[in-house]
């Protein structure tokens, strides 16, 4: 991180609280917000401190400016202000990310942080979390499974999904709906890549099927010739394409290789996740089954008003903005903060107790923490729409999974760390949703 732009968010933080806190009062409850300023997700600051701020605008707080960094003025809950004190990191760069968040923990003297955009950053937030055990930590985004099973920290908490249970329910519908018995699956070499093939191949297998091929990508590959390498003798391929780096080129000419892709095809959450790769390959995939974080918009009032209050507060943005993960998952964890305070009755030292109690909905998704700190949640599955000349297509509801922990129903043990090596296919017990 560049020294002058930490030098400045932390100038900026103080000047906001000496102007916040002229007339006195008890002191406020103070949230870190470490987002992406430098680096391959520099262009998504001002989404990531969005998702942020919004649920505080919410709860009457005000921009001061018309951007998200020029920040905004306290709000309060249960007679106490709550104030957000930014930070500044680059997505991958761990020693930027520990030495923003000790600032904020150390200096700043924040109570809870909210940090972590990639799964190897959340790994790093959990082990500065275990060294402040003060401090509540929640999680970002969605994530590795290790980050709240493999010596989790005890002021952890993750009210996100992890990457298997993005994907639940998925191989159900492949096996049941479309009727596969042979499968191939493709997927990023990365952390959500990862866990999204360990789920779908347990659950996969577990029905009877058999996964033939596993392969891995270039996400970056411009012109899709990875699609060479995926077989032929299979009844369909799930693919699972990385956030942010989706490869539009590849999910494009494997639809038009395999013919009928609503039949052949199921993708997971990193397509529907990002409504630029989304848009992108809409025409190739009209009619495919995906899995996703979030509910259809259509039967979700949640979301619809999520989205509807994004635009009136920020519009400078671009309405993909809110779409975005990054800035659904930084309004989650804020939110999910705020509602633990509020039941708290703005008493600091509850807050993290409060937060592991917590039962609510997130955007039209049921939410509950478990013994290890991490969301329980519903997963969804939606088809994707006919595409359309400027915005995103219509995603449909086809089936709502509730109540998926981490164990992905019985399927996954709690050591299994998901990584790039193939995942073994073999019949097992059958979790719920798929008896």
């Amino acid at each position: 991180m560049r020294p002058e732009i930490s030098r400045a968010l932390a100038a900026a933080a103080v000047a906001g609280a000496l102007v916040a806190g002229c007339g006195g009062g008890d002191r406020p409850l103070r949230i870190g917000v470490v987002v992406d300023c430098v680096g391959v997700f520099r262009s998504l600051q001002d989404a990531e401190l969005s998702g942020a701020q919004l649920p505080l605008i919410a709860r009457g707080a005000r921009l001061r400016g018309r951007n998200p960094t020029d920040g905004i003025t306290r709000a309060r809950i249960a007679g106490r202000s709550i104030e957000l004190v930014p930070g500044c990191t680059e997505v991958l760069e761990s020693s930027t990310l520990t030495q923003e968040l000790r600032r904020l923990i150390e200096i700043e003297k924040v109570d809870a942080v909210v940090a972590g955009t990639s799964g190897p950053d959340e790994v790093v937030v959990r082990e500065v979390a275990r060294r402040h055990p003060g401090v509540v930590v929640v999680p970002a985004v969605h994530g590795p499974r290790e980050v709240t099973l493999r010596r989790p920290a005890p002021n952890l908490y993750r009210v996100a999904a992890d990457h298997g249970q993005d994907v639940a329910g998925l191989a159900t519908h492949a096996y049941r709906e479309l009727g596969w018995r042979r499968a191939a699956v493709v997927l990023a070499d990365w952390d959500p890549g990862w866990g999204n093939r360990a789920a779908f191949v347990a659950e996969f297998c577990a029905l009877g099927g058999r996964v033939t091929s596993q392969l891995t990508i270039d996400a970056l590959d411009p012109e899709g010739k990875d699609v060479a390498r995926v077989p032929n003798d299979v009844d369909g391929v799930a693919v699972f394409a990385a956030p942010f780096f989706g490869p539009a080129a590849f999910l494009g000419r494997l639809a038009r290789r395999v013919g009928e892709p609503a039949r052949r095809m199921v993708v997971g959450p990193g397509v529907t996740a990002d409504p630029q790769l989304l848009l992108a390959t809409a025409s190739a995939l009209e009619g495919v089954t995906a899995s996703s974080h979030l509910p259809a918009a259509s039967r979700s009032p949640a979301l619809r008003a999520y989205l509807r209050a994004h635009a009136k507060a920020f519009p400078g943005l671009p309405a993909s903005a809110a779409q975005g993960e990054l800035t659904i998952g930084f309004r989650n964890a804020v939110e999910a903060l705020l509602q633990a305070f509020e039941r708290a009755g703005g008493r600091r030292r509850r807050l993290g107790a409060e937060l592991g109690r917590l039962r609510t909905t997130l955007l039209g998704v049921p939410v509950r923490l478990d013994g290890h700190r991490q969301a329980v949640v519903s997963a969804t599955l939606l088809r994707i729409g006919a595409a359309r000349r400027a915005s995103a297509p219509e995603l449909t509801a086809v089936r709502t999974i509730a109540s998926v922990d981490q164990s992905i129903g019985g399927l996954l043990a709690p050591a299994l760390t998901p990584s790039a090596c193939a995942k073994s296919c073999r019949r097992a017990p059958l979790p719920p949703w798929s008896r």
